[in-house]
């Protein structure tokens, strides 16, 4: 079962437990040359284990909100992406213009693209064949393997080494993972990789129970864990360092406001995969456009810079056990 996250979940919960209140405020959605926003909110409550159809309910209304219009011939295949909302949905959407064009341009296909505003939204499309391809992170796409099969195709070359970093504000004296205890912390989504499945796992490695902490809360993005560590809303917590590093280098945080005070071992991270049963055309075109990007190539460059990516290779699904062990280890996966 996947637990949803939009604002702050307060107390840490194990998936298995009862969802209280899921917020999905809005879907962003892009085609080349636009993109649209819908303003449109549901809350939903709960009791003990949530209906697997009505959670499925709302994110099917969730998704049909936002219609994609217009673009090339309607002859043309469809194609349809999702990402997961590792920062900002609206930002990403925005900066993905570029990227819908250069797969336009390169498979014919009329892409559409849309992003959630929780990783669990992005499971549940591609687990019931509502998108074709998902930009998913490790424990994403492991939960939507065991569930729907599947199929990895390309990565960033640096998600084959990826890692999560522990961030406190300076003058605080959190030196390693075992100072977190008598601290408050903080996750990003709760299906996050490097916000929250491999943060957990080194946590209990050093003898820390996340859930024992004086406070632990789930912000939704990296972003947002960022900004609260940064605004003293919480004395730690853990996120990509991808992210870390562009807010840094944005000037949305500085160096005064956090430092990075553990870096966990290295993990394989976010990876495109398509779903079971789509056609091999269409599969094959849209990682053969990621492959032939080349950072020699100026036009090709603006696309990978806005991906944070030097160079895709393919993706292979073994690479993934270590996140499956650490997932069944906490008690996230069956």
């Amino acid at each position: 079962m996947l637990v949803g996250s939009g604002e702050i979940i307060s107390g840490l919960q194990r998936p298995a437990t009862q969802i209280v209140l899921l917020r999905y405020h809005v879907v962003l959605a892009a085609r080349a040359g636009s993109w649209k926003r819908s303003s449109w909110q549901l809350d939903v409550k709960f009791g003990g284990t949530m209906n697997k159809k009505t959670l499925w309910f709302v994110l099917l209304l969730t998704l049909l909100t936002v219609g994609c219009k217009g673009g090339r011939n309607s002859s043309s295949p469809v194609l349809r992406l999702a990402m997961i909302p590792s920062t900002d949905p609206g930002k990403i959407v925005r900066e993905s213009q570029p990227l819908v064009s250069y797969l336009e341009k390169e498979t014919g296909s009329r892409v559409e693209l849309v992003v959630p505003t929780n990783y669990a939204a992005v499971v549940e499309a591609i687990a019931n064949d509502r998108v074709d391809i998902a930009y998913l992170g490790g424990f994403t796409f492991v939960q939507a393997s065991q569930r729907a099969g599947v199929q990895p195709l390309v990565q960033r070359e640096r998600d084959q080494n990826f890692h999560s970093v522990f961030i406190t504000q300076p003058a605080l004296n959190i030196k390693m993972l075992e100072d977190l205890k008598g601290h408050t912390f903080a996750f990003g989504d709760v299906n996050s990789t490097s916000g929250h499945l491999m943060p957990a796992y080194y946590m209990r490695a050093a003898g820390i129970d996340p859930g024992g902490l004086t406070k632990t809360l789930y912000t939704g993005g990296h972003d947002a864990t960022a900004l609260a560590v940064a605004n003293g809303k919480v004395d730690a917590g853990a996120m990509d360092e991808l992210v870390l590093a562009s807010m840094l280098k944005s000037a949305k945080i500085t160096d005064t406001q956090v430092r990075v005070f553990y870096t966990t071992p290295p993990f394989f991270d976010y990876v495109w995969a398509a779903r079971k049963g789509l056609d091999p055309k269409l599969r094959d075109g849209f990682a053969a456009a990621f492959l032939k990007l080349d950072a020699s190539n100026p036009q090709n460059k603006s696309v990978l810079d806005l991906l944070n990516a030097t160079k895709y290779v393919r993706a292979d699904d073994a690479s993934y056990d270590k996140l499956r062990q650490a997932a069944r280890a906490e008690g996230l996966l069956k």
